[in-house]
């Protein structure tokens, strides 16, 4: 990677990220793929490794650790390659716990993104994924999204006895016991948070699952974190503040109905 990375620089491009096995770059007047083609054969000169270019974003973002924006995280990344195909690492669409609902949520909002041509048109997007945010946090809150769509995939870590808090898993855990089902360590256990005691209910064990008791708090923070995501670095410093006006006047859109 260190001699790929000083073949870039001594042909004037500019190293954005580097992950493992791939290595993002720019270069001003580079844009189509016969434009790397001289770099690609430089890096395997140097390394003696086959290297293919996988495409040429139209933009693309790297995201920052959660914990210290400060400190970027290596696989974390969205973007969009010129023909149009969403590329994303890391973010809640490629997560298996990510409940289908917030998923969706956040893949409507990159296909909207994608449509810009460059990264300056951007923000041109942002009213078209206001709207998108009032109408799913108006379905959540109205109970308008099935439950099916709120289930959660966590791996079974411990046995139910060895958990020392009621934890959602834990709870699910006991749903599926009292089901006469049980799980090994290892395997995928699909809940519905839920709010009281319990804290979550297992969704193959439930055959009476009232959706009145869906912890809406919990999943309206998901849902934020996904926004957040992707929004962070358009919006930049003042996300957390303009997601918050977005989902206000969402509550006060659907107050009014």
């Amino acid at each position: 990677m260190l001699r790929a990375k000083e073949a870039a620089e001594e042909m004037g491009f500019r190293v954005l990220h580097i992950y493992v096995d791939g290595m993002w770059v720019q270069k001003p007047g580079c844009n189509k793929k016969e434009d790397f083609q001289p770099l690609l054969a430089e890096v395997e000169k140097r390394t003696d490794l086959m290297i293919a270019l996988e495409g040429v974003y139209k933009w693309v973002a790297f995201l920052p650790s959660r914990r210290n924006k400060k400190v970027a995280v290596p696989n974390r990344y969205f973007g969009v390659f010129q023909n149009g195909e969403i590329k994303t690492r890391g973010i809640e669409t490629r997560r298996h716990d990510t409940p289908a609902f917030i998923r969706d949520v956040q893949t409507e909002i990159l296909e909207l993104l994608a449509k810009a041509p460059n990264r300056a048109a951007l923000k041109d997007y942002l009213p078209e994924i206001q709207e998108v945010i009032h109408k799913k946090q108006n379905d959540l809150r109205s109970g308008l999204v099935p439950p099916e769509k709120l289930v959660v995939r966590q791996t079974v870590g411990k046995n139910r006895e060895d958990y020392r808090a009621p934890v959602p898993a834990f709870s699910a855990l006991q749903d599926l016991e009292r089901a006469g089902k049980s799980l090994r360590l290892g395997q995928t256990v699909r809940l519905i948070y839920t709010r009281g005691s319990p804290r979550a209910r297992a969704w193959d064990a439930v055959t009476d699952f009232d959706a009145r008791t869906v912890n809406l708090p919990r999943y309206q923070r998901l849902l934020s974190r996904a926004v957040q995501s992707v929004l962070e670095p358009i919006v930049g410093s003042e996300c957390e503040s303009w997601l918050a006006r977005a989902c206000q006047l969402s509550y006060w859109t659907q107050k009014g109905m």
